[in-house]
């Protein structure tokens, strides 16, 4: 075999990812916040870019004299109200009065125990304690490691211990979530041997819900051990859930409106989430301008050019994501207009063919996007789900089956629940072809327990 090197030319087309085809891709998949970040930072390297700020048109104001005398009535009656206030003792109107911080748990804890407790080694011990209590209310540390950091006897950190497990909220100061279930039904329902008992050796059974195994092991009836199990259901196991450190609220701002307007639905984008760019007619002056120096009007020329990419790809996303949305009233209409159990089976590539783009580029415009509907608030990728298909070519969303499953087993016998082969033929029976398996998987992402752990021995 003769091995030789010679050369060749050849002609063919390959995709290169661009700066600028980067940059479309990258703000094709922003959320709005994002976005607006992104903007934030090419205002401040790109003098050429500024926010166009819409000026509100000046209206004549056309008062009578009727209207006049209303509003100085109503600013009479003001003024001496303010007055009245200013007169009033000023501790009944104290700022501190409206504190909107919620506390935590610890500060809530000590300042009932300062109440409780007078004895300043006592209030040192159970500052420690409650110091060292875990997001859950139960104590993380050993008794015997407190008595040694404190040098105080154990039965006195037990003593103090038992004082901070009859503070608010009940179960809190506990050791483990066993003591913490019988502090509270102690508390809430007395001493209740039976219900005790389950919770001190079958809790973990009655996780699985083997109330005839529990049943038959304490020689009682499946009834009795019943009734208990739905007692220990209002105990808290986490008593101190409500004292969360994370005190901050989420908000959705959709980026695009589905209205209803007679018997049709419109698109409406939602202008206010982002602002709106334009060029500085300043530099543009400057670059009409022949007599500019020639190293500011490339550094301008480059600019310019850069603020009018930004321009068209912001209101390319924008279009983009407007189709989308579009198609989505198209193939969703039965949603819009029956809610949610009408959901229609959707995928990427389908809405893709209809817009003629390409299947990631609908993956990147609905990634973090959100649509107000007439049904509330949804992510954009919501709409795009798997289904079944029905007998007369129709099909129905994952999403839908899920609310048709959680509807029967609302409905079923709690004595005799469905199993999810019954389930599956409930489901047939509406005309539409569903395995036990697919049921199972469904059920399950619900977080609905089997027909074996859900049954009830009243």
């Amino acid at each position: 075999m003769i091995l030789s090197q010679h050369l060749a030319i050849e002609q063919k087309q390959t995709l290169i990812m661009t700066p600028r085809l980067q940059q479309a891709i990258q703000l094709l998949q922003f959320s709005t916040l994002e976005l607006n970040q992104y903007i934030q930072e090419e205002l401040k390297s790109n003098p050429i870019l500024e926010v166009e700020i819409d000026e509100p048109m000046e209206e004549e104001l056309e008062l009578d004299e009727a209207d006049f005398l209303e509003d100085y009535l109503a600013y009479i009656d003001y003024s001496f109200e303010l007055k009245q206030s200013l007169e009033r003792d000023p501790e009944e109107y104290n700022y501190e009065n409206y504190i909107t911080i919620k506390p935590t748990l610890t500060e809530y804890l000590l300042s009932q125990f300062n109440l409780l407790i007078h004895d300043p080694v006592e209030l040192e011990i159970g500052e420690y304690l409650i110091g060292s209590l875990d997001e859950r209310g139960f104590l993380s540390i050993p008794i015997e490691a407190v008595s040694e950091a404190l040098g105080v006897e154990v039965p006195r950190v037990m003593a103090v211990l038992k004082k901070i497990q009859t503070l608010d909220p009940i179960g809190v100061g506990a050791r483990n979530l066993v003591e913490s279930l019988i502090i509270q039904c102690r508390y809430l329902y007395g001493d209740l041997p039976l219900v005790e008992q389950i919770i001190k050796d079958f809790l973990y059974d009655l996780g699985e819900n083997r109330i005839k195994q529990i049943a038959n092991k304490l020689k009682v009836s499946p009834t009795e051990v019943q009734k208990a199990a739905d007692l220990i259901k209002t105990l808290n196991p986490r008593p101190a859930a409500n004292f969360s450190t994370n005190y901050t609220t989420g908000y959705l701002e959709p980026d695009v409106f589905i209205q209803k307007v007679g018997n049709d639905y419109i698109v409406v984008m939602n202008e206010q989430t982002q602002p709106h760019l334009k060029i500085n007619s300043y530099y543009q002056k400057i670059l009409k301008n022949s007599k500019s120096d020639k190293n500011v009007r490339e550094f301008l020329t480059k600019k310019l050019n850069s603020a009018l990419w930004l321009i068209k790809c912001i209101e390319q996303r924008r279009m983009t994501i407007y189709r989308i949305v579009e198609t989505l009233v198209e193939l969703q209409r039965p949603f819009l207009d029956y809610g949610i159990k009408y959901l229609q089976p959707m995928t990427l590539n389908e809405v893709a063919e209809r817009i003629q783009v390409h299947e990631s580029t609908v993956s990147r415009a609905t990634a973090n996007k959100y649509v107000q509907t007439p049904h509330g608030i949804f992510e954009l990728k919501f709409f795009f789900n798997s289904g079944i298909s029905g007998g007369n070519g129709d099909g129905l969303a994952s999403v839908s089956v899920k609310e048709i499953i959680q509807e029967l087993i609302q409905g079923e016998d709690p004595t005799k629940p469905l199993s999810d082969r019954k389930i599956a033929e409930l489901i047939k029976e509406r005309g539409y072809s569903i395995s036990r398996r697919t049921v199972a998987k469904y059920r399950d992402e619900l977080g609905i327990p089997p027909s074996n752990k859900r049954r009830r021995y009243d």
